[in-house]
């Protein structure tokens, strides 16, 4: 029996550290597990146990059978799981597992139904949040017959994050060659409004078992990677309180329960924030909101034992978030022609009011983690899918 402990999983990814900190922190004993030991976490002083577990894309049985055994033997408290392919698979096996552990997810229908672009913006176009216009591409048939948008648009696939697969069309031949490639790649696609402007803001949520909104926090995105359309490489704590209104209104309209991260994107055409994206999963500049004062592992793990917990609404603004190796190295690298000489300056990495995804003075090995970490991204058959 390991009373107050919890259970994280996807031990590779900078979300997944900043959950084992905040818990750790917090008086609780923390297990991590990945499918190597080439993972960022496993490397952190704050994981009491680690552990190696078979892959959940290629042998997804397996690790369920791994997990089961686990969990029914060591009794850990609280299931976390920060990656997407993980929570879906855990929450399509709830039932089997959750006689052992307590896991704050939602479920599987509506889990599935989020992370789909067209579905999520198609209903919250008739919610009456704003929205781009989006149309989606089965076949070739389908591009040739249908009236797009003006150039530029953009083309991204159906489920998918990190911004990884979208593409700006600029004219009718690349509109053919690149969709030609994206439809071989996903089978199918959308075709969205392009949004002109670059604030680019995230609202991050946790609703309790009574689809009640507990935490609300928003960071806005200063810098991303992939330049296009990504992950946050730099962003700061903000209070953004339209946000917070159009993100409980879709969420509570589908029942939510557990975390969730919202995207917004300000058209500058009429100054009007229109929806991008919905992730059912905890995200990557998480460690922003517990730097800012929003504990959300904390939060999760006491929202599994309890079903609820106290509203936090309030947090510090102002607060930088900096994923330097390998998010603002690769922006950078990728948009050297609009870079300013300050934003890579050394000495802004180590501001007072900075948070850092992967580097701690006070933890310093999951740096060396993360570095390693690349001979895996470079060579594993599971993150094909990120390298393009």
């Amino acid at each position: 029996m390991r009373k107050n402990s919890v259970l994280v999983t996807d031990g590779f990814w900078r979300k997944s550290l900043a959950v084992v900190r905040a818990l750790s922190k917090s008086g609780l004993k923390v297990a991590v597990g990945e499918r190597t030991i080439l993972a960022t976490a496993l490397f952190s002083k704050y994981a009491t146990w680690r552990y190696i577990y078979p892959s959940v894309e290629l042998y997804p049985d397996k690790f369920l059978s791994w997990l089961e055994k686990l969990v029914k033997t060591n009794k850990f408290d609280v299931l976390i799981v920060p990656e997407e392919h993980t929570a879906l698979l855990i929450a399509q096996n709830r039932e089997r597992l959750s006689k052992f552990i307590n896991i704050p997810l939602i479920d599987y229908n509506a889990m599935n139904f989020l992370r789909n672009k067209f579905s999520l913006i198609s209903y919250a176009k008739d919610l009456g949040i704003p929205c781009p216009d989006t149309k989606i591409m089965n076949s070739m048939a389908d591009i040739n017959s249908k009236n797009h948008y003006r150039f530029p648009f953009v083309l991204k696939p159906v489920n998918g994050s990190g911004g990884h697969g979208i593409q700006y069309i600029f004219n009718d031949r690349e509109l053919m060659d690149i969709t030609k490639k994206s439809l071989s790649k996903f089978g199918k696609f959308l075709i969205q409004e392009y949004i002109p402007g670059n604030k680019y803001y995230g609202v991050s949520v946790i609703f309790n078992k009574r689809n009640e909104m507990r935490s609300a926090f928003v960071h806005q995105k200063l810098r991303q990677y992939p330049v296009a359309g990504g992950a946050s490489t730099y962003a700061v704590s903000v209070k953004y309180p339209k946000l917070v209104e159009l993100t409980e209104a879709l969420l509570k309209s589908l029942k939510w329960y557990g975390a969730a991260n919202v995207e917004f994107k300000i058209d500058e055409r009429d100054n009007i924030p229109k929806l991008m994206e919905a992730n059912p999963r905890l995200w990557g500049s998480l460690q922003l909101a517990i730097s800012s004062g929003v504990n959300i592992p904390c939060m999760l793990y006491q929202l599994a034992l309890e079903g609820d917990i106290k509203p936090k609404f309030d947090y510090a603004t102002g607060i930088k978030f900096r994923w330097f190796m390998h998010g603002d190295s690769m922006h950078f690298l990728n948009n050297l022609s609009k870079f300013k000489k300050n934003d890579i300056n050394i000495l802004n990495l180590f501001e007072k009011n900075n948070c850092h995804a992967i580097w701690s003075v006070s933890d310093p090995l999951p740096e060396l983690g993360n570095i390693l970490s690349l001979l895996d991204f470079m060579t594993s058959k599971e993150l094909k899918k990120f390298r393009g």
